[in-house]
């Protein structure tokens, strides 16, 4: 019997990458893998860890690139990118779901809070949601919160014993990448999801002083812990290389932290995941040389 074909848009990046490795590892014979990506390079890289999947190359602001790649899809799991454009490349993703009228379930990642539209990154990906919800097909909705793996742009301050970051005495849940590809994998291979939006969580809520309390703890030398002014916050995001509109993105999306606007835990991860969520200490430890 074929198997269906399940789409991955956004294959290359971290949480495309995650969702792969858990459904090669759980669930081998569900789907043909197709990892859509944006250049020849990715595909060979992905290709290279996963020789079981198939690869296209497509680009989002080009919709007549999207054509192909949608033949004989039954399943998407869109995930966009980094970019300024969400909302278009959102709608150029979804029109193409449509037009190849075969694909019968759609997986939209999205951000904690969508719902409310309060902030930039919220209102991209709201826009995606909705459009979504009025194009006829079958839809879920995968609202995550700020990632454990990103703390690694703030590793080169922890080496030096100082973790910045301006969220004041917030407190929020910080998820893995990991345990969000196995919970989108788990997701895709069962059904009962659709007309659904799960708010995932980490599973401890935690302040900057616990973040510094922890990465001290692990690599063995005390972590100050400081909460800049958003001034300083935007210089040091766009001295990084941030683009000017994600830098002030990220601005909102830590003002929503610091006045503890996210200072929940979701019963939604650990239950569709079927196992507790990972820890930011058991990451820090499985990832303690980065941070050293």
């Amino acid at each position: 019997m074929t198997k269906p074909t399940l789409l991955i848009i956004g294959a290359a990046g971290n949480n495309g990458v995650a969702t792969i490795a858990a459904l090669s590892a759980k669930h081998k014979n569900d789907f043909l893998i197709r990892a859509g990506v944006h250049s020849a390079a990715k595909a060979k890289s992905l290709l290279e860890t996963f020789p079981d999947i198939e690869t296209v190359i497509l680009d989002l602001d080009q919709p007549a690139t999207l054509t192909s790649p949608f033949t004989g899809v039954d399943k998407l799991f869109l995930i966009l990118g980094n970019v300024e454009n969400r909302e278009q490349h959102a709608k150029n993703a979804i029109d193409a779901a449509v037009a190849a009228g075969s694909v019968q379930h759609v997986l939209f990642y999205s951000v904690f809070g969508a719902e409310y539209e309060s902030i930039l990154f919220g209102r991209q990906f709201r826009f995606g949601e909705k459009y979504l919800e009025e194009s006829g097909l079958q839809w879920t909705h995968l609202r995550t919160i700020f990632f454990q793996e990103n703390l690694l742009g703030w590793a080169d301050g922890i080496k030096q014993g100082a973790f910045y970051f301006g969220v004041r005495d917030g407190r929020f849940a910080p998820l893995s990448v990991g345990d969000i590809g196995e919970i989108a994998a788990n997701i895709l291979c069962r059904s009962g999801h659709e007309g659904k939006a799960y708010a995932i969580t980490g599973p401890e809520l935690l302040s900057g002083n616990d973040f510094a309390h922890i990465f001290g703890e692990v690599i063995g030398k005390a972590v100050q812990y400081t909460s800049p002014d958003e001034a300083t916050t935007l210089a040091s995001l766009l001295g990084s290389g941030w683009p000017e509109w994600q830098a002030k993105g990220m601005l909102e999306l830590f003002e929503v932290f610091a006045s503890n606007q996210a200072a929940v835990v979701s019963a939604d991860g650990a239950r569709l995941l079927g196992r507790p969520l990972t820890r930011l200490r058991d990451y820090v430890l499985a990832n303690k040389r980065s941070f050293m």
